[in-house]
């Protein structure tokens, strides 16, 4: 194969050559696989050995990254069904407390209807009245 130095942009160089991300990530897969060593592929292509060194701690670095990005991903359904059944548990006890109350006061209206009917007197105060000065 020729060199690919002639594949080299001029787009924005700042210091020394950029390449084309292709032509980075067709070394660094070479070099990944073991069909170069990082002298060997510095040598073939005319790309400095650092350059390439760059690009191969670049390229596993991004491969960490992303592994750990899955990594949470893939955890974040668990948290996410832990959150709902949380919620869940939380719904069925906020329930059980309404009927509760419900239940609670039922027997107070009942309680006042009997002792209002027994006792022939108002306990229930009328809406809109104020509440005595003491």
């Amino acid at each position: 194969m020729g060199k690919l130095t002639e594949q080299k942009t001029n787009q924005s160089k700042t210091y020394g050559n950029s390449y084309p991300l292709s032509v980075k990530q067709k070394v660094v897969s070479e070099i990944k696989s073991g069909a170069f060593s990082n002298r060997s592929a510095a040598k073939r292509y005319g790309i400095s050995r650092n350059t390439i060194n760059s690009w191969v701690i670049e390229d596993s670095l991004l491969t960490f990254k992303l592994s750990n990005l899955r990594e949470e991903v893939m955890a974040k359904p668990v948290e996410q069904e832990t959150v709902v059944k949380k919620l869940n548990k939380q719904v069925i006890e906020l329930q059980k407390a309404l009927e509760k109350a419900n239940l609670k006061l039922e027997t107070l209206e009942t309680l006042i209807k009997v002792s209002e009917q027994d006792l022939k007197i108002k306990i229930r105060k009328k809406s809109g009245a104020k509440q005595s000065k003491l």
